[in-house]
């Protein structure tokens, strides 16, 4: 019997181009949260694949961006150095978009690491118009023809939203991992940490409430999580704002954005524990958040 292949893939790319959707389609469930709204994803969302064929230990990265504060370096520090530190590398790329700065930044990144790298072209559904510019900028990064580069870089066309070419994608990366032991038990699909998956329910589904734009000002933090009992989980989260004007957004006429935005993040909640949960949130607001250490670590962006 053939030994099992097992390692460590990194999802990367530019923000918004459906790196959580894509885990969410290959895990057949969700473990990361998916929103419109750019750089929505903050911290390491580790996935992990079980099959015949071994284990795939997927790591969702923040999309890498220019930064304009401390949060925004140490999200693009997080994805480096994921890529840096994986068996193999998924560059997702929004094939319906041309290539812009940031898409130059990543594949620039990416081309100083070793790990191969598969470049993913999502939203196929959508036609890939821009795929052959994105091929050149490869190219050119590397120095050579893309028929020249087997071995170090595979092409995808992929769907995360349908599921095109998933398989394929799948293929592709288990024949790029080594052979060996299993390093999570079977049973396990995520070892994402319950508070901050918690906390970024409750970003998600603000985004989804609010109706003004404020996301990039908005912090979660879960303070306390408390088992009442077999039957109920108490858990109290504070959303942080920068200013007084958003912390009225985000609170909405009468509480009503608030309100809608806790009732659909408890329904997650339990759906997650399998339990009745009383969900608690206040707003307050904290200027300049985004630079305070101190929160950025107890968010776990900061290790």
């Amino acid at each position: 019997m053939d030994e099992k292949r097992c390692g460590m893939v990194s999802i990367v790319g530019r923000t918004n181009t459906g790196k959580s959707t894509l885990l969410n389609y290959i895990l057949k469930q969700k473990v990361a949260i998916v929103s419109c709204v750019p750089q929505t994803t903050r911290n390491i969302v580790r996935g992990i694949l079980n099959e015949k064929r071994g284990q795939i230990i997927f790591m969702d990265t923040p999309g890498i961006h220019k930064p304009r504060h401390r949060l925004g370096k140490y999200m693009n520090s997080m994805a480096e150095d994921s890529a840096r530190g994986a068996d193999a590398i998924v560059h997702l790329v929004d094939s319906s978009e041309r290539v812009g700065e940031e898409e130059r930044l990543v594949v620039r990144e990416l081309c100083r690491y070793k790990p191969p790298v598969v470049v993913a072209f999502n939203k196929i559904d959508l036609g890939g118009k821009f795929i052959p510019e994105y091929i050149r900028l490869w190219e050119e990064c590397k120095g050579r023809p893309i028929t020249e580069l087997a071995g170090t870089l595979t092409i995808v066309p992929v769907s995360a939203l349908t599921g095109t070419n998933i398989d394929q994608l799948l293929e592709v990366l288990f024949s790029y991992l080594p052979e060996g032991p299993l390093l999570y038990p079977e049973d396990i699909i995520s070892d994402f940490p319950e508070r901050l998956l918690f906390a970024d329910i409750v970003r998600e589904k603000l985004f989804s409430c609010m109706r003004q734009e404020v996301p990039h000002s908005i912090a979660v933090l879960v303070e306390d999580v408390v088992e009442r009992s077999d039957k109920l989980t108490y858990i109290r989260a504070v959303i942080f704002v920068e200013r007084d004007s958003q912390k009225g957004i985000v609170i909405g006429d009468k509480g009503k954005t608030l309100k809608d935005t806790g009732s659909l993040a408890r329904q997650d909640m339990e759906k997650q524990l399998e339990k009745k949960v009383y969900l608690e949130l206040t707003v307050k607001v904290k200027e300049n958040w985004k630079q305070d250490e101190q929160l950025l670590r107890q968010m776990g962006i900061i290790m």
